[in-house]
Parts: C-alpha cells; structure tokens; sequence
C-alpha cells in the first residue's frame, strides 16, 4: 500500500502517534526505526504494547527500515514510520528510502538547540541533516499533531538557519 507518514519526534512511539497521527491515518503498522531501540529487549516490549493491538508495530534498525519497510507496503500494509531525529531521517533516504515529505513532531529542548516552535529544537547538526533532505527535495513541515497547521521547517528558522 503505501508510506503513510515519515516522522521525527525523540519519543518515537507514544500516545499522540497511537491516538492523534493513528486515529487519522489508521496504519496497519507502526515501525519505530532506531538502533537504541532495536538492540534492547525492555524497550521492544515497552513499544510494542502501547500501540492498539489492530495495529502492529514493528522495530528495527536504521540499516534494515528500507528493505523491511518496502516489504510491508508490498505485501499491502499501510505504514507509519517513527525515526528518533532528522540524522536518521537522512541516513534513511540515502539509503534508498526516498520520501517527499518528512513530519517533524517533536523534537524537544536539550542544551545546545534552539527552540524554534514550542516542540521542534534544533542544533546545528539537525539543521545540516534537514538542509541535505530539503537540498534532494523533501518538504520538511512541523505538526506535532494531526489537526494542527503544517509549517514550513524552513520558513520558520528562516534567517537562523546559518545561526543555529
């Protein structure tokens, strides 16, 4: 079937995903794509049950999300993909993963980003990996929740974007 949705946000798979994006889009699969999360038992588990159990969810690694990915949309699942932070939103799509439009949710304020909307902080890193995706044609737009108005990433960093 097809990508429903590509989205950032540092707490991967959580009640507003299930809930907000879920409800909307009604994925026949979650798949929370991060190494961390992939290489730990407690974790798995823990993801793996907060999602409604007519949704599966699956979590890999970044290495493996393109082929596995490309696996489900061709055996006819409708797929929503959680990525932890917009590095591996890049790694993904050089990887072959291609995508138009990538969702940031939620990346929430740490030392050393800069607060751009009350739930999208960036560093300098995160800016570079977001330029190169918009750079190969990707929209980046912020909505932290499915009824909210989509924002431009760039028009809102607009001359701090070489700032951050």
């Amino acid at each position: 079937m097809s990508l429903l949705l590509i989205r950032i946000d540092d707490r991967l798979l959580h009640g507003q995903v299930t809930q907000g994006w879920g409800s909307v889009l009604n994925p026949d699969r979650f798949v929370v794509a991060n190494d961390t999360v992939a290489g730990n038992e407690w974790e798995r588990e823990m993801y793996e049950s907060s999602a409604p159990e007519r949704v599966a969810v699956s979590i890999v690694t970044i290495a493996e999300t393109g082929e596995r990915v490309r696996e489900w949309i061709e055996a006819g699942e409708d797929i929503l993909l959680l990525i932890e932070n917009p590095s591996d939103a890049l790694e993904l799509y050089r990887s072959g993963l291609t995508f138009d439009v990538l969702n940031m949710g939620g990346l929430h304020h740490r030392d050393g980003r800069t607060r751009i909307l009350p739930y999208v902080c960036l560093d300098r890193n995160d800016v570079e990996a977001l330029s190169a995706l918009r750079d190969h044609g990707v929209t980046v737009e912020c909505a932290d929740v499915p009824n909210s108005e989509r924002k431009d990433l760039f028009a809102c960093l607009g001359s701090r974007e070489n700032e951050i």
